[in-house]
């Protein structure tokens, strides 16, 4: 049964993203449903200290790659956990190039605020507040599936 983390300890049970089978495809639906299944793969990370589901659809090569994976890396050593953080996208926008393997997207991201815990129990860190993003998402189409190769903060 899950149970998510609280200030006495890590998430128990986490269901594991799956990835659809619209995802695989190489078209602007299956775009769509991969960009979801990819935020889901980092919201379970963000939760459980678990990348591997994400490191395999992301080119950790990036500056931007890296930076997610140390991230998340930093919250779960020597014992550290993580409350809160779950990442929703109610809205993803494929800017569909037809006949490319290189591919973009707008995402609104939605996170929940993130508490943070040493292995004591103590609090970790100053609380990272919860908030509603807009994301640039770039992607390649590489041997039957898709990567992400950046992302990052739309501003303006």
């Amino acid at each position: 049964m899950y149970k998510p983390a609280d200030a006495k300890g890590k998430a128990q049970n986490v269901p594991v993203p799956v990835m659809p089978e619209l995802a695989k495809e190489n078209s602007k639906a299956g775009l769509e449903a991969f960009i979801g299944y990819w935020y889901a793969t980092y919201s379970y990370a963000t939760e459980t200290g678990d990348l591997t589901a994400w490191i395999a659809s992301t080119d950790t090569t990036t500056e931007s790659g890296t930076a997610y994976k140390k991230a998340v890396e930093l919250n779960y050593i020597n014992g550290r956990w993580v409350v809160g953080g779950r990442i929703s996208t109610p809205v993803i926008e494929v800017l569909w190039k037809e006949g490319s393997d290189q591919q973009s997207a707008k995402v609104q991201v939605l996170q929940e605020r993130i508490q943070y815990f040493d292995a004591d129990g103590s609090s970790g860190q100053e609380m990272t507040p919860a908030y509603n993003t807009a994301e640039a998402v770039m992607l390649s189409y590489r041997d039957g599936k898709w990567q992400v190769t950046d992302n990052g903060l739309i501003v303006g």
